[in-house]
């Protein structure tokens, strides 16, 4: 199974109507644009009139790091056009990172543009959709073996959308008069959530892909208990069997000394307890370790520190990591 014959169902799982106008923003190379080609043209078939945007390695290289010697200010209406489109897809065929020949004195003005590039396409849409394709380039960059990350991620956008859809919005439906959410992992460790008066949010296609959880912002401080996870990669290395305690809605230590010495790095709004998620998606047969993934397969679970405040939570924070796991038990009430 290749991405690119795949690209037909992915686009039946975007939530684009007829009439819709969609920025497609490519972060690849010329000799990938029949890739953000055919999307173009799926898209079409729907009604869906879409607007092409390329940040290749060479517009980069050459062109952003040339106005930068020139010590040439970017032009704000580049990215004020930029930002007005309401629906935006970012496809990924590599990971954004420094240009090739960029000097250190070049570094903070670079930034200061790929931040306002970002910032362009992120802030105030409708919808705002990623599409990471697998690439040698983005398998490399994970610290994932090609051939297991290709597979894993073209099962995952296999899924039947329309049966997908149907199962996210039957478990929220199922889930919307909850107030409480206590987690039993292991034969002891519990972790008791409160998520009164908060909202269920969908991914079936809509956000990140590959699509398929249900999830919701639990409040901030009421978070207590403990929770053991199976795995938990960090700077490329795999911890196993890792029991995380929160207190008060901050996780507070692990089992791990390692992730203890990372935890103890990060500010505190970095540790707050912000989400806690449900994969659906039938079709990811396998963890990989790589969580963007793993937390959309159907039977698995996930909570993660940091960042909230775009899905209804408070901590407004530039950090957000996740954890999956499986459990033996776990109560809605």
């Amino acid at each position: 199974m290749e991405f690119i014959d795949l690209i037909p169902n992915i686009c039946e799982g975007f939530p684009f109507n007829k009439g819709d106008l969609v920025l497609l923003n490519f972060w690849g190379d010329d000799e990938d644009l029949t890739i953000i080609n055919l999307i173009s043209e799926e898209l079409s078939k729907k009604g869906v009139f879409s607007f092409k945007h390329q940040c290749s390695n060479y517009f980069f290289e050459k062109i952003v790091l040339n106005s930068i010697c020139n010590n040439q200010s970017f032009s704000q209406e580049y990215l004020e056009h930029l930002s007005l489109f309401k629906n935006v897809i970012d496809v990924f065929m590599y990971t954004p990172n420094l240009p090739n020949g960029i000097s250190e004195s070049e570094i903070p003005k670079f930034k200061e543009f790929l931040a306002g590039l970002f910032n362009s396409l992120t802030k105030d849409k409708k919808y705002y959709i990623q599409l990471t394709v697998p690439t040698e380039s983005n398998a490399r960059n994970l610290g994932l073996d090609y051939n297991v990350y290709n597979s894993s991620l073209c099962n995952a956008l296999s899924v039947d959308f329309p049966s997908l859809k149907k199962d996210c919005k039957d478990k929220v439906e199922s889930l919307k008069h909850i107030n409480n959410i206590t987690i039993k992992t292991g034969k002891e460790h519990l972790l008791k959530l409160n998520i009164s008066g908060r909202k269920w949010f969908v991914d079936d296609g809509c956000g990140d892909f590959p699509p398929g959880e249900v999830y919701i912002a639990p409040i901030e401080n009421n978070s207590k208990g403990e929770l053991l996870i199976p795995a938990i990669n960090l700077n490329k290395k795999t911890y196993e069997n890792v029991l995380l305690t929160f207190e008060n809605g901050i996780l507070t230590k692990s089992s791990s000394k390692e992730i203890d010495v990372f935890l103890h790095s990060l500010p505190e709004k970095f540790k707050i307890l912000c989400e806690f998620g449900i994969g659906l998606n039938p079709q990811i047969k396998k963890l990989i370790g790589f969580t963007p993934i793993d937390e959309k397969a159907l039977g698995t679970y996930h909570i993660a520190i940091g960042m909230n405040h775009f899905f209804g939570g408070e901590n407004n924070c530039p950090f957000h990591m996740d954890f999956v796991f499986t459990c033996d038990d776990i109560a809605f009430g």
